[in-house]
């Protein structure tokens, strides 16, 4: 239905019974208990019907809420036992670190100690055999030297007793043969200070 008409209507009912639109007589009283009366009844109704549901949907909440804030919190030192430990760990690491540098530079230092010893126990072992080599070469140029003067020695004696000479050339031949001798002597002295 039209409102406009609505309100016509209702405006010529009020007209035809005498009643004014708002008056307070009897009935209105009675309608504004029914209308009471009504609104109590439906809520009422309502609070038994949604009151406790929504009273259990609430606290329920408000439990997951406390449950949520205890397990934050419990969460919360969770987290900061795990920080402290971790703190804790990377300290131990660092120290470990260190000590790790600490002895790898020892070992280090040891090896190198190590190795410059080798090195001058190998330098030794070479000036003590070249000590020894010059020593054979010296000996065999002295056994050479002594060989040559045995030799020399041989022919001047050869020399002496193939020949049937008189004293001057015997004194001749035995100023060569030390002047020989002495060559090979100069020889040997100078090979003994190289």
């Amino acid at each position: 239905m039209n409102p406009q008409l609505f309100f016509l209507a209702t405006t010529t009912d009020i007209f035809e019974t005498g009643r004014s639109l708002f008056s307070l007589d009897a009935q209105t009283f009675i309608d504004a208990g029914m209308n009471m009366f009504n609104f109590i009844l439906v809520a009422a109704f309502l609070t038994w019907l949604l009151y406790k549901p929504v009273k259990k949907v609430l606290a329920a909440r408000a439990e997951r809420i406390e449950n949520d804030l205890a397990s934050a919190a419990a969460n919360n030192l969770s987290a900061q036992e795990l920080k402290a430990e971790y703190e804790q760990k990377v300290s131990e690491i660092e120290k470990e670190r260190v000590s790790i540098l600490d002895d790898a530079r020892k070992q280090a230092n040891e090896k190198r100690h190590q190795i410059l010893d080798e090195a001058k126990a190998d330098a030794q072992d070479i000036k003590a055999r070249a000590s020894k080599d010059i020593a054979m070469e010296t000996a065999q140029m002295k056994s050479a030297v002594v060989n040559a003067i045995v030799d020399i020695s041989t022919d001047m004696a050869a020399r002496l007793i193939s020949t049937s000479i008189d004293k001057s050339a015997h004194d001749k031949l035995f100023t060569e043969a030390m002047e020989e001798l002495e060559a090979t002597t100069a020889f040997k002295a100078d090979a003994v200070a190289i």
